[in-house]
């Protein structure tokens, strides 16, 4: 009996038509409060966020040297650009800001595909053990988790996978230290200061600006290329810098660094001090970006050349 009376109610409740106008009403309002929050969102909350988010960069930073472990500096100078841009706040999500202000959206995409190509020159050249068989697992996670795919218009974990990618090449670094005095065969971590490794390094770098180099563009999009191509040059950087302190010696033994890498530094340091209210085609601004761009990628090529056949 009380079954029967418990499957009477359940059905008088499901085919309740008060209770299905109730549920369809608040339904309706939260799919009501949903749209009006996402319209606010980009309209005008987003507008006014934008702002904060529009300063690029334009100056050089100061990088640390290590003088105990071959190799520290180059890494840390990579790491430190990685936290710079953390620090700054990543914007690559921020769909409602970019769709505003979009110059430091795509100055950080042009940094971030710059730190991917460092984070596999470590992993493939320069901190590749070829006696043991192969690339360091946290270099290999690093850039693993630096990757993005920007053109989803999503929000994801870029913020989290950076961080993670920053504490991979910590391990690395921690890992390079505690090996440092042990037998080649033995290292799980290292980093080989040859002109080879180098120069492939170098190639690598240069082939990433000329990608952005030839991207076709537009009146909408000539300074989403001018931005972009500036966050290569920022990112290559702080790379550079690196290089400089752990393979200057290599560099002067095949009389390259006078002559080759001090220009391609003084070049870079011009480039990125560009700074222009508006981005403008009509007053050359891409296009002098362009040619610098092309002239770091020239030398970059005469500095690998020298360094494989010097």
């Amino acid at each position: 009996m009380d079954e029967i009376q418990t499957e009477k109610k359940f059905f008088s409740y499901i085919f309740n038509v008060t209770e299905w106008f109730i549920f369809a009403k608040r339904t309706l309002l939260l799919i009501a409060i949903v749209a009006v929050s996402f319209t606010l969102w980009f309209f005008p909350i987003s507008i006014i966020v934008a702002p904060f988010y529009s300063i690029t960069q334009n100056t050089v930073p100061v990088i640390k040297t290590y003088d105990a472990i071959a190799g520290k500096t180059t890494t840390k100078a990579l790491q430190s650009g990685l936290k710079a841009m953390l620090d700054e706040g990543l914007v690559t999500n921020f769909i409602g800001v970019r769709m505003w202000i979009d110059n430091k959206y795509y100055e950080q995409v042009g940094k971030i595909e710059m730190y991917r190509i460092g984070i596999d020159i470590l992993e493939n050249n320069l901190a590749r053990n070829r006696g043991t068989g192969g690339a360091n697992q946290h270099l290999v996670q690093a850039r693993s988790d630096i990757y993005a795919d920007f053109r989803i218009p999503l929000f994801t974990s870029y913020t989290s996978r950076t961080k993670q990618a920053i504490t991979q090449i910590d391990q690395y670094i921690q890992e390079l230290e505690a090996d440092n005095a042990k037998e080649m065969s033995e290292k799980g971590a290292v980093f080989i200061v040859n002109s080879d490794n180098l120069a492939v390094a170098l190639d690598k770098l240069k082939q990433q600006l000329q990608t952005n180099l030839m991207a076709k563009m537009t009146v909408t999009t000539q300074d989403d290329k001018f931005y972009r191509m500036k966050g290569n040059l920022i990112a290559m950087y702080y790379l550079l810098k690196g290089i400089d302190y752990d393979f200057k010696l290599k560099m002067i033994d095949k009389s390259a660094y006078e002559e080759n890498f001090i220009p391609i530094m003084e070049l870079l340091e011009k480039a990125i001090a560009q700074d222009h209210f508006i981005v403008s085609e009509a007053f050359g601004h891409v296009s002098k970006l362009e040619k610098e761009v092309n002239m770091i990628a020239q030398k970059l090529a005469e500095l690998r050349d020298k360094l494989k056949n010097g």
